[in-house]
C-alpha cells in the first residue's frame, strides 16, 4: 500500500533516509528560500502596482520587505554554516558528503539511465544512496547558495564596495535567484514529490523516513546493503567493517553498474 496525501501506510517498513539534523537543515533552507524569493521578487513589481494596492502604506511595505529579506538571508547563511560544520565535524555529516562526491560511475549511470528512459536500452542502472541527479542538484545548490550569499552581502553593504561591483552583483543575484526558482520548481519538485509513485509528496522532508519499497526501487544498492547487513546480523557476524554502512558505502559498488551492463 502506497502513501496517500502524506499518510504513512501501516503495512510498510520505514527506513531513515535523512537524520533528524538533516531534516531540520533541509527545512530551514527551503522555508528561507521560498520567503527570500517572495520578498526579493517583490522589488521587481512596478511601484505603481504596490501603491495602488497599499496606498499610504507603500513606504512601510517596502521597508519591512527589506527587513524581512535581510533577516531571512541571515538565517540562510547561518543554516549554511551549520550544514558545513555538520559535514566536517560529525560522522553522519562526513558520510553524507562522501556519498555526495561524484565519481566516474555516476557518468556511466547517467548515460545508461538516459538510454533506458529513451527506450534505447533495457538495462536500468542500480543507484546507491544518492544518484547522479541528486548529486548534481546538491552541488549546484551549494554553488548557487554561495553565489547568492556573497552577492547579497555586497549589495547589503554597498557603501563599502565600488559601484560597478555592486551593480554586477545585483545582476548576478537576480539571475541566480531566478535560475534557482525555476530549477527547484521544476526539477526538484517533480523529481522528489510529483513524479509517479511519489505524488503529491515524499514525506521524508518531515521525518526523514522512506519506505523499504521506495529504497528498493530508487536506491537498490543501498537496499541490498541493508538486507545483507540484516542477514549477517542474524547470523551473528560481528565484523565491524561490515556493520553500520547502510547510510553510505558507495566504495563497495563503484563498478557494479559497469559490470552488470557488460554482462547484459
Amino acid at each position: 500500500m502506497a502513501k496517500k496525501w502524506g499518510r504513512r501506510a501501516e503495512d510498510q517498513e520505514w527506513f531513515p533516509r535523512l537524520s533528524r539534523v538533516e531534516v531540520w537543515q533541509h527545512n530551514i533552507v527551503w522555508i528561507c528560500f521560498v520567503l527570500l524569493v517572495a520578498t526579493g521578487m517583490m522589488s521587481l513589481i512596478p511601484t505603481d502596482w504596490v501603491t495602488a494596492l497599499f496606498g499610504n502604506y507603500t513606504g512601510q511595505v517596502y521597508y519591512y520587505r527589506r527587513v524581512a529579506h535581510l533577516i531571512l538571508a541571515a538565517i540562510l547563511i547561518a543554516g549554511s554554516i551549520w550544514h558545513l560544520a555538520y559535514g566536517i565535524f560529525t560522522k553522519p555529516g562526513r558520510q553524507m558528503l562522501i556519498d555526495m562526491i561524484p565519481n566516474l560511475n555516476d557518468a556511466i549511470q547517467m548515460k545508461q539511465n538516459i538510454l533506458y528512459m529513451l527506450g534505447m536500452s533495457d538495462f536500468k542502472p542500480k543507484f546507491d544512496r544518492f544518484d547522479y541527479r541528486e548529486k548534481m542538484e546538491y552541488i549546484f545548490g551549494l554553488i548557487g547558495t554561495t553565489v547568492i550569499c556573497v552577492t547579497g552581502v555586497v549589495m547589503t553593504f554597498a557603501p563599502f564596495f565600488p559601484r560597478f561591483m555592486v551593480e554586477v552583483c545585483g545582476t548576478i543575484h537576480l539571475c541566480e535567484a531566478t535560475l534557482a526558482s525555476i530549477t527547484i520548481s521544476i526539477w526538484h519538485f517533480y523529481g522528489v514529490h510529483w513524479k509517479p509513485g511519489k505524488f503529491p509528496q515524499d514525506t521524508s522532508w518531515i521525518d526523514g523516513l522512506v519506505s523499504m519499497e521506495h529504497l528498493k526501487h530508487e536506491h537498490p544498492l543501498q537496499w541490498e546493503r541493508v538486507m545483507k547487513e540484516r542477514q549477517m546480523a542474524k547470523q551473528g557476524v560481528k565484523d565491524a567493517s561490515s556493520v553500520a554502512t547502510s547510510w553510505g558505502g558507495q566504495h563497495d559498488h563503484h563498478n557494479n553498474t559497469t559490470l552488470e551492463a557488460g554482462e547484459e
